[in-house]
């Protein structure tokens, strides 16, 4: 069953005010939503080291399926290379994948079969019953900043 973008796209609006605290205390910045390729970027700075992270999620099919969610290149604009994703040494939540980084989650589709293939297991029907907390932006991206700002097991970028 597919959802309608007018649906998908007022999710995801509602989703980016709830999270409007958090960008104000983080610095984080939102993109206005491109309906018509139902997509937005979400760009952080580490604390730590001030590396920029821009974080893109493709909303189509949203709530139903999760967000596709990549990095992109600050640089070239590339999606999905190794550079754009963090290295962190505390979990497998940033991950590596023969066509370059992934999420290894249930928010993130590109970890699901059809996508990076890392999790065949995982079915994208009733994604948000194995998701944990992680089933809204505002929890995904409290997850990315919270690994990107942890002195321990936060390394900078990938290579």
């Amino acid at each position: 069953m597919s959802v309608p973008s007018y649906i998908s796209s007022a999710t995801v609006a509602e989703e980016i005010e709830a999270c409007q605290e958090n960008c104000k205390d983080f610095n984080w910045l939102i993109s206005p939503l491109d309906e018509v390729n139902q997509l937005f970027t979400v760009s952080m700075v580490s604390p730590i080291d001030q590396k920029e992270f821009i974080i893109e999620f493709r909303f189509d099919n949203y709530p139903e399926t999760p967000y596709l969610i990549d990095f992109v290149s600050p640089e070239n604009k590339q999606v999905g290379e190794f550079s754009s994703y963090p290295l962190y040494q505390g979990d497998s939540f940033f991950n590596r994948v023969a066509q370059g980084g992934v999420i290894c989650h249930p928010c993130s589709r590109k970890a699901y079969a059809g996508y990076s293939g890392i999790h065949s297991d995982w079915q994208l029907v009733n994604w948000r019953a194995i998701a944990g907390g992680l089933i809204n932006l505002n929890a995904i991206l409290d997850t990315i900043y919270t690994r990107i700002s942890n002195k321990t097991w936060y390394r900078g970028k990938m290579v």
